[in-house]
């Protein structure tokens, strides 16, 4: 499936700041780094799971948020860009 996942992370307090680079760290392990908190990219339902239980340990859920949209696959998706055109998967074999 193709998913594109965005989050928000509360940097308000010196633990949400810890948290984020946490976050996009593990973010970046399973999909591709689209723009500041985007990542999308292929993915099967085992890593997702993975990718899902883990950010789920490391967020606090009172303030932190993560948005997922999954897709069939990347050909049911109408992506378009305003300014420089950047595909994150056009440089992967």
């Amino acid at each position: 499936m193709y998913l594109i996942l965005v989050y928000d992370i509360c940097t308000e307090t010196k633990e949400g700041k810890k948290r984020l680079p946490k976050v996009m760290k593990k973010c970046r392990q399973y999909l591709h780094h689209t723009q500041k908190s985007v990542f999308e990219g292929e993915i099967t339902e085992a890593k997702l799971f993975e990718l899902k239980s883990n950010l789920s340990k490391m967020i606090d859920k009172q303030v932190d948020y993560i948005v997922i949209y999954k897709l069939a696959n990347k050909n049911n998706l109408d992506r378009e860009n305003v300014g420089k055109d950047f595909d994150p998967t056009s440089n992967v074999i």
